[in-house]
């Protein structure tokens, strides 16, 4: 049994563990096997838009199986969930931390709808993250126009008033590609740090971000890595590269399997550098 919480699991080594956007089975398998090719734990993570689409219980309930049937720890993560009804939902079905994201609030009403979700989640033994400031892009069908970065005025207050297993921040980070050179607000990062103290940091957003940017954040108090495009681009970038090979095969039988197995090296790469390759930049 290798499910484990958040707040398990970011406690394994003194890296950042890295949470990758899945799918279907295939994404999910390919997620898992980079982490036990890799030998680190991993967090599986789905966003609220793909868990409610019809049918895609049954994708939750998969997560949660491949991770009690992994060799190394694995977090079910629910990902950018806003309404209380979705955090249930993947209660549920097992997972094994979910995300209120009411970064889209007023201050208050972010702490309220936190609470709320957190209650549920503290009586399951559910791990919750929450996030201040909200990220601009696409993700998943979702779109943000509006950038708000971390106010760090605001994270003592937050923290005060929750109990929060991570919080997500906001520092110039943002989903789906970057347009142009990505910009972190690293000073930013560390006044949010030195008052978070004990509450670990998440950079959502990672697709696009360099080495040393991952680096830089993870010595200043990132622990968890959230990559969702990547995973997108690399399985439909094999999946076309291989059909294109044979286009007459309609290959449903072995291009599945290049995809996972891409997924699975990608992942794979992140996860180490996330938990040990990053101090060579630092």
């Amino acid at each position: 049994m290798s499910l484990v919480t958040l707040q398990e699991i970011l406690k394994l080594h003194d890296g950042a563990v890295g949470a990758f956007s899945t799918y279907d089975l295939f994404t999910a398998q390919g997620i898992v096997q980079g982490a036990e090719e890799a030998g680190f734990p991993v967090i599986l993570m789905i966003g609220s838009g793909p868990l409610n689409k019809p049918g895609n219980d049954y994708v939750g309930q998969l997560m949660v199986q491949l991770a009690k049937e992994a060799s190394v720890p694995v977090c079910v993560f629910l990902d950018h969930a806003k309404d209380y009804k979705t955090n249930l939902k993947a209660m549920k079905l097992g997972f094994s931390c979910v995300m209120i994201d009411g970064s889209h609030l007023a201050l208050e009403e972010n702490i309220a709808i936190t609470n709320k979700v957190t209650e549920a989640a503290k009586l399951l033994g559910i791990s919750i993250e929450a996030e201040l400031g909200a990220l601009a892009g696409v993700e998943d069908g979702e779109e943000v126009k509006n950038a708000k970065m971390t106010d760090p005025a605001h994270v003592e207050e937050f923290l005060s008033k929750t109990s929060v297993d991570a919080l997500a921040v906001s520092i110039g980070n943002a989903h789906g590609f970057y347009k142009g050179e990505p910009k972190l607000d690293f000073a930013r990062l560390k006044a949010i740090a030195e008052i978070a103290k004990d509450v670990p940091l998440v950079l959502h957003g990672g697709t696009g971000l360099t080495f040393e940017q991952f680096a830089r954040g993870v010595q200043l108090g990132i622990k968890k890595i959230n990559i969702g495009t990547e995973v997108k681009k690399t399985f439909i970038g094999a999946f076309i590269e291989t059909h294109e090979k044979n286009v007459s095969a309609y290959d449903m039988v072995e291009i599945p399997q290049v995809c996972k197995n891409a997924v699975a090296k990608m992942a794979k790469e992140k996860l180490e550098f996330f938990a040990k390759g990053w101090k060579e930049l630092v």
